[in-house]
């Protein structure tokens, strides 16, 4: 979907305090000797800071740089890949009370990797129909500290070389129809749905999993799904159509902002420590790998639905993006969802 109205007039990221992997290892945290050997150098940790706090962090930050007021905010979208606080309550009101103090309504989005990718196409269809100077705020955050998930080994049981860790961040994004430095040209989406019972293995629906006590094992999930899947073709061929599948959704990206390969100057993707992730993405677009992240990522590891706007924040921040460049913002996460989006630097940020 090509998108002419929809511009990003604040942004801004909450990382807390990095742990170096090498002090994890000698620490004797499980699995830390296996992150720092697949290219992650530190992590982002936020101890015991709640993750709406950390979102709502960011959402003080991108509010302030966008000129704009609470009272403008039309809608507040909140994104969290694991738990946010007690079951039965919503950390999306959380981010607006405390944040905004007005009325606007909060909603939750459950949408992992791609949620903020996913919150930006619902927040233009919501502008489309709002009134004159309106705006959205989008937020996501995740702590992930507790028993429910181990940030070093979570993805352990599935192959080998998967190379993921989880990191703590906040990230917010206040999307507006008429005014902001930076717009956004192109969102695509789409999804495998075939594939949702990879992120559940052989695990039943009912009785839902509880939200405390034992780890959540995604990484042996995912290998229990796939071991039931003997024929190694159909396997290739899996693993083959989640390639095209993403490389597709990009590309889409890419044509409907009017722009080529060539013209895209970085690009933000989910955060691994091992190359062969940004390879494996952006060789198939015809763009060199070097653009990505990866080092940037090393040193926070994968903060859930954070990584692509912690990535764009991260770069107008430093300056290594400017007027007139173009930035691909790509996600894939459990479902399978797929999405991308173009962002064009219209003039630099007064923040």
């Amino acid at each position: 979907m090509r998108t002419d109205h929809l511009y990003i007039a604040g942004l801004a990221a909450h990382l807390p305090r990095l742990w170096p992997l090498a002090d994890a290892v000698a620490a004797g945290r499980a699995g830390a000797d296996q992150a720092l050997a697949d290219g992650w150098t530190s992590v982002s940790v936020a101890d015991d800071t709640p993750a709406p706090e950390l979102a709502a962090e960011a959402a003080r930050l991108a509010l302030k740089r966008s000129g704009l007021h609470a009272e403008d905010i039309r809608l507040v979208l909140h994104a969290g890949t694991f738990h946010q606080g007690p079951d039965g309550w919503y950390a999306a009101h959380y981010v607006q009370h405390h944040v905004l103090g007005t009325s606007a309504p909060a909603i939750g989005l459950d949408q992992g990797c791609t949620a903020m990718l996913d919150a930006a196409r619902l927040a233009h269809d919501h502008l489309a129909h709002a009134p004159e100077r309106s705006a959205v705020l989008v937020a996501a955050a995740d702590n992930f500290g507790t028993t429910t998930i181990d940030r070093f080994t979570y993805a352990h049981g599935f192959g080998t070389g998967r190379g993921s860790i989880l990191g703590d961040a906040g990230c917010a994004v206040l999307l507006s129809a008429t005014e902001g430095p930076l717009r956004i040209r192109s969102l695509v989406q789409s999804s495998l749905s075939s594939w949702e019972r990879l992120y559940r293995g052989t695990e039943e629906l009912f009785p839902p999993g509880p939200a405390g006590g034992t780890p959540i094992p995604i990484g042996r999930r995912m290998g229990a799904y796939a071991d039931r899947v003997t024929d190694r073709d159909l396997r290739r061929a899996m693993a083959r159509e989640l390639t095209e599948a993403r490389t597709a959704v990009a590309r889409r990206a890419i044509e409907e902002a009017g722009v080529t390969p060539a013209d895209i100057t970085r690009v933000t993707h989910v955060f691994s420590g091992h190359p062969r992730y940004p390879e494996g993405l952006l060789r198939p677009l015809g763009i060199d790998p070097a653009r990505g992240m990866l080092d940037l990522g090393r040193t926070l590891g994968h903060l859930g639905a954070c990584d692509q706007f912690v990535s764009l924040a991260h770069l107008l921040d430093t300056g290594a993006v400017g007027p007139g460049d173009h930035v691909l913002l790509t996600g894939n996460g459990a479902g399978i969802s797929l999405a991308a989006a173009v962002v064009e630097i219209l003039e630099r940020p007064a923040w």
